[in-house]
């Protein structure tokens, strides 16, 4: 008994060494990267924005879960050689607050609606989505058809893929899920994650740092060390159901927009994916494709998950093709 309450007593006091080490390495952490872009407040938060370049129709660039708005900058300044690009930090990632507000695919396009518009952006929009942001992007295009010139759509998610995917793949999306929003912030509370990005470490994230450019790969470190970022990924994952029937829900109410859309593909799997869950990813793109007239799916055979790491180039002319469609 006495060892076991020994035990306890190291355990409880390593936590509390992890919770005050995270919360002072978090307060440096915010002192040495500052915000690379622009601050507004959107429903009582603070949001990050990058915006680059001139031009109309504006891309507007929405990240994966976990992702913030440094994913994009080997596609941002290129993209901005010809039209006007933002990129943003959605609550809870990067430079932005976290909210306390339920983190549907409604909530995360009312924000970025009210963003655009607070920071004098003005519409049509070319919306660019990525993996779980392509619910976002497209429920927007389905509230908001006259503010949308375009779309592109990279690696998606999309509303009826566990009724196509491998079971196996489905299950172990759903024990993620259930992970990011038991497990993994107090994980991160007490400086696992800090400790697991000083190691290289980090499940996923390791080989996600490589593929950006040299000088953003620390501030990219420390935004997954903090312990926010870990809260934000599981408001997402507890929020990701209802917004599944979110699209669903417009998707069968109302017609989606004749607008130019590309729908990038990955053709080689990665993070743990299967080549059967890539086929069947590939053939709910082609639905997606097909919402607009004017859809086209694209295959980017040499690419995993992350196209705008893997091959930005394919991401920079799917925006340019639909820019220059928009703008006829």
């Amino acid at each position: 008994m006495f060892k076991l309450i020994a035990l306890l007593g190291i355990l409880i006091g390593l936590a509390g060494f992890g919770v005050i080490y995270q919360a002072l390495a978090t307060s440096r952490d915010r002192r040495k990267f500052l915000p690379p872009g622009k601050i507004v407040e959107v429903n009582g938060n603070c949001l990050h924005y990058q915006a680059m370049g001139e031009g109309h129709p504006t891309v507007v660039v929405e990240s994966g879960q976990g992702g913030t708005h440094l994913d994009w900058q080997l596609v941002q300044p290129e993209v901005a050689k010809f039209t006007q690009v933002v990129t943003y930090d959605r609550a809870g990632y990067g430079w932005s607050d976290l909210s306390a507000k339920t983190r549907t695919a409604q909530q995360i396009v009312d924000d970025l609606r009210q963003l655009l518009q607070k920071a004098g952006i003005a519409p049509p929009y070319v919306l660019v989505g990525m993996s779980l942001s392509g619910i976002f992007v497209r429920l927007f295009a389905y509230q908001y058809p006259k503010e949308v010139a375009g779309m592109v759509l990279v690696s998606v998610a999309h509303e009826r893929m566990y009724d196509h995917i491998p079971p196996a793949m489905v299950k172990l999306n759903q024990q993620f899920d259930w992970l990011a929003i038991h497990v993994l912030p107090i994980a991160a509370r007490v400086g696992l994650f800090r400790l697991l990005v000083a190691l290289d470490r980090l499940p996923l994230a390791a080989g996600l740092f490589g593929k950006l450019r040299p000088d953003l790969q620390s501030a990219a470190k420390s935004i997954y060390a903090g312990t926010q970022f870990w809260q934000a990924l599981g408001q997402e994952s507890a929020a990701f159901p209802v917004s599944l029937q979110q699209i669903e829900q417009v998707r069968g109410a109302h017609s989606f927009p004749n607008i130019p859309s590309r729908v990038l593909s990955s053709g080689k799997p990665d993070f743990g994916a299967s080549v059967e869950l890539i086929e069947s990813m590939k053939a709910l793109d082609a639905d997606l494709a097909c919402e607009s007239p004017q859809g086209i799916q694209v295959i980017v055979e040499q690419s995993g998950h992350a196209i705008q790491l893997d091959e930005p180039e394919q991401v920079i002319d799917a925006i340019r093709q639909v820019v220059e469609q928009a703008r006829c």
